[in-house]
């Protein structure tokens, strides 16, 4: 037989396997996750009932709605207010986002890419789908939650440039001009007045903060400007996302508060107890899964399992009456924000805002 012929070229393949998807931040995950901490009306207790209640119970968040005083100019046991408060529940929706997948270890067997690097590479691909499936449920959210009022623009319109609150988009547009220096300055300024303080993060399309973080950093090295007096958001309060689109803006996203937004994680009963049998078990993962940022329920069955239906012409033999694993991955977590008794005529501190190109 014949050792050498041309078909040696076509059958050369590099060791090194490359991976074609691409990553990049997921910018609104980042923003709810570092807000969370800051989500001050979930009680230590109301979290614990989050992460284990099942989909048949609420956990109901008690509130004191907003309330005005009667005050009068007349001292005496008659005149004295009742002024009685009213009080709210409001509770939270639930959410799934479930995947998995199915390794076959004799596919490696004669496969020149790896086990143990393919697996990881499509657990990371899982999770980084996963993680663009919570976004589109978090910026429902916001839009859900966005105010639909917005006073003192006006106010802090007096510099360069103009922020004028679209009441028929519930947007603040920010014009070309603001977008510079001042912008972050005038925001937490407009959001103050509208008694709203506090810290504040902003995630925005791909590209979005590209002139404020390019003033932020002109200086920086000697010091020529003191830029802190602006003040610029610190760089890990400014996020991107590529699952919000700029249209014909330089920008779109959402300025939030600090709290404004949260993720709870939850538990179903099984995961929370490690329950193991026949090969399949239950558990809740020990880290936070990459992207998703949050720690995932987990499901594997390692159980020998008929694998024949791969096998089919020509099939690599190892495949034959051979098994695979399978692993499940689910997110369940609840998206907490603050009550707002009217959106429509107090404003919120979750607010759409969109860089104009004029």
């Amino acid at each position: 037989m014949a050792f050498l012929d041309a078909t040696l070229w076509l059958d050369f393949q590099d060791l090194n396997a490359t991976n074609e998807k691409r990553f990049a931040e997921l910018g609104i995950v980042d923003l709810v996750k570092e807000s969370t901490p800051f989500a001050d009306y979930i009680s230590p207790m109301a979290a614990e009932k989050l992460a284990n209640s099942s989909s048949l119970r609420n956990v109901q968040i008690p509130v004191m709605v907003n309330q005005t005083p009667t005050v009068v100019t007349t001292p005496g046991f008659a005149f004295i207010p009742a002024n009685l408060e009213q009080t709210a529940e409001y509770a939270f929706v639930a959410y799934d986002v479930f995947s998995g997948f199915r390794h076959y270890p004799a596919a490696y067997g004669n496969n020149i890419i790896q086990s143990d690097w393919a697996r990881a590479e499509k657990m990371k691909n899982i999770a980084y789908q996963m993680g663009i499936t919570i976004e589109g449920i978090l910026s429902t959210v916001m839009e859900s939650r966005k105010t639909q009022t917005l006073s003192y623009t006006t106010q802090v319109s007096q510099g360069n440039g103009t922020f004028t609150f679209n009441a028929g988009t519930s947007t603040l547009e920010v014009n070309k001009a603001a977008q510079k220096e001042t912008m972050f300055y005038n925001l937490e300024m407009l959001m103050g007045a509208n008694e709203l303080p506090g810290q504040y993060a902003i995630v925005t399309s791909r590209g979005g903060m590209a002139v404020q973080k390019s003033e932020a950093l002109k200086y920086g090295a000697g010091n020529q400007v003191n830029l802190q007096a602006l003040p610029f958001l610190p760089m890990d309060k400014i996020h991107e996302s590529g699952n919000i689109t700029p249209g014909s803006n330089v920008f779109n996203g959402f300025f939030v508060r600090d709290g404004a937004i949260g993720l709870f994680e939850n538990y179903p009963y099984d995961f929370q107890a490690g329950t193991s049998f026949a090969g399949k078990t239950w558990s809740v993962s020990d880290v936070e899964i990459p992207f998703t940022r949050m720690r995932a329920n987990i499901y594997t069955n390692i159980e020998a399992t008929e694998a024949t239906a791969l096998v089919s012409s020509g099939t690599d033999s190892n495949l034959k009456m051979t098994h695979f694993e399978e692993m499940a991955i689910w997110q369940r977590f609840y998206v907490v924000y603050r009550y707002n008794s009217d959106l429509a005529t107090r404003a919120n501190d979750i607010v759409k805002i969109s860089g104009l190109t004029t």
